[in-house]
């Protein structure tokens, strides 16, 4: 499988984000897909995230010597405060547990220098792929209950103001229907003959000579500090931030 073969992530975030000589935290790296191209704009990226099986994929994907990969096991940004000048979740908000998605927001805005600002990257409404995850289970499944939360949370953050929501579609494209089944459906064999048939006959109408070409919808969000918003009157993080002095080793 290839994703997003166009980069339009990249292109999106960079028009509505100015990345250059700025340190990036991007929370939810995944196998790396989109670090790779944070780090060709931003001087620095840490990408941290849970899965230590797509860490290792992506430290082998993603040599670049300006990015540092780091385990986030608990789900706690783990860093001293206003550490970086962009906090980027990459298809991650809506995967954090619905109680710790408010005190996520409000670690990343701890973290942040000056001037720093939130982006919010977050799956969005239509396309095949989608459709194929909600119709068929495919990879994630269905995440509207995530999705809705994250933008409840994101609009729930003290002294934060969401910016407009611009929409964008990105590609997947699989090396055949077997390629799709095998990396988006475990178990697929052991579904009935019916569900079976449908699948393929569903990817059968996105075969290109290529393979198979699906699409998904896509939102991103830039949240920014409201300056006539004070914090210490209104609203107060509570937050301890813990600190990690090997962010960056020499």
């Amino acid at each position: 499988m290839l994703q997003d073969p166009t980069d339009e992530y990249i292109r999106t975030i960079t028009a509505h984000c100015d990345l250059t000589g700025k340190e990036v935290l991007e929370v939810g790296c995944g196998t790396g897909r989109i670090t790779r191209d944070l780090a060709r704009h931003a001087l620095r990226v840490v990408a941290v995230d849970p899965d230590e099986a797509a860490l290792a994929k992506a430290r082998s994907a993603v040599p670049a010597p300006n990015v540092r990969f780091l385990p986030m096991p608990d789900g706690i940004l783990d860093f001293p405060p206003a550490s970086f000048d962009v906090v980027i979740y990459t298809l991650s908000l809506h995967h954090v547990p619905l109680d710790r998605m408010n005190e996520s927001l409000r670690a990343a805005a701890g973290l942040l220098r000056d001037g720093g600002v939130i982006v919010v990257v977050e799956p969005g409404d239509g396309g095949s792929f989608t459709e194929a995850k909600e119709r068929f289970g495919a990879g994630s499944g269905d995440e509207r209950p995530g999705r809705e939360a994250a933008i409840r949370a994101m609009h729930g953050l003290c002294g934060w103001i969401v910016g407009e929501t611009i929409i964008f579609k990105v590609q997947f494209l699989f090396a055949d229907e077997d390629d799709f089944i095998a990396t988006k459906l475990p178990g697929f064999g052991q579904k009935p003959e019916d569900y079976r048939r449908e699948v393929r006959e569903f990817l059968a109408r996105y075969r290109v000579p290529e393979g198979v070409v699906l699409d998904a919808g896509r939102r991103v969000n830039v949240l920014r500090r409201d300056v006539a918003y004070s914090s210490h009157k209104h609203c107060k993080f509570g937050l301890t931030l813990r600190v990690c002095n090997d962010m960056f080793p020499p």
